[in-house]
């Protein structure tokens, strides 16, 4: 589960533009009768980039409790096709890290057409964290950042404030039900979304979204050729996530054959088709699984060229 696909997540997300997702954070804080008056705190980041200010549409974190009971973080702020990803691994909760070395690190990802060069991974500066608690995570970075080439990004001025709690995705409705499918054998409505990625570096990729408040599915097919029949995990991956929690997470083994996908309809905006996948916990220690069957979809899809 830590090793997570971070040029893929980051298709995705600037595909669908999923800028919907800051969100306020309430909790009161302090002692005393009645406690403190609650704080609102809103997810946000933002860093210059060589003195340019760059304000994230869309930012969150995910954690993950390694089976010795140490924790790993990770940060992620996008801006369009840029990105800042700070990373912490046994991660100690307030004070300072090192934003270039082995166990906490700092990343600029400049854009994504070009997976090589657009990476700037830190080889100084620093990552404070001011506060952390079961709620929020918030803090302030620095750091000078290098590419393979050598090209060197100065980021200053960093800062974000990160909800740790769940954000549900929208809800589907009568008119916005576009993904069906049974979870262990309960039917369940998505409301989704599909992007189109057409790359030479990483190959075409069609990805579909549903979300049901915490829940959602995704399939992504590595190359897409228009209808037909995809074997899920040669050809597409499926995954889905019960409640965004760290046990939560199912996807599909790379190699490992355990579904398929039909595309029975495609045109240059729209997909229709069908699918079904049995798909293992991410965390390798638990033997759960969840078995998608009967699954359905009928939308409208976006095209990025890259």
């Amino acid at each position: 589960m830590k090793n997570i696909k971070s040029l893929l997540l980051l298709l995705i997300i600037t595909s669908f533009g999923f800028s919907s997702c800051q969100k306020d954070i309430v909790f009161v804080e302090g002692s005393g009768p009645g406690g403190t008056k609650p704080t609102t705190y809103t997810t946000k980041m933002s860093a210059k980039v060589d003195g340019v200010l760059v304000e994230c549409e869309f930012a969150y974190a995910q954690q993950y409790t390694n089976p010795d009971g140490t924790k790993d973080i990770q940060i992620y702020g996008i801006k369009s096709a840029q990105s800042f990803i700070l990373d912490f691994q046994n991660f100690k909760g307030v004070g300072t890290y090192n934003a270039a070395d082995l166990i906490s690190s700092g990343t600029y990802v400049s854009g994504v057409n070009d997976p090589f060069n657009n990476g700037h991974y830190a080889e100084s500066g620093t990552i404070k964290v001011t506060t952390y608690n079961s709620k929020v995570i918030i803090g302030t970075f620095e750091f000078k950042a290098v590419n393979t080439i050598g090209e060197i990004k100065t980021i200053t001025e960093g800062q974000f404030v990160i909800s740790l709690e769940p954000i549900p995705g929208p809800t589907p409705g009568n008119t916005t039900t576009n993904i069906t499918a049974k979870v262990d054998g309960v039917a369940t409505d998505f409301t989704g979304q599909a992007a189109y990625v057409k790359s030479t570096l990483i190959g075409n990729v069609m990805t579909i979204v549903g979300t049901n408040g915490v829940k959602a599915i995704t399939i992504a097919i590595y190359n897409y050729k228009g209808s037909g029949t995809y074997e899920i995990d040669i050809d597409a991956q499926g995954s889905y996530n019960e409640d965004q929690s760290q046990t939560g997470s199912y996807a599909t083994e790379n190699g490992v054959k355990t579904g398929k996908l039909i595309i029975t309809s495609a045109t240059s905006n729209t997909i229709k088709g069908t699918f079904e996948f049995t798909a293992p916990n991410m965390v390798s220690s638990l033997s759960t699984k969840k078995t998608i069957t009967e699954g359905k979809f009928d939308m409208s899809y976006t095209t990025t060229t890259m």
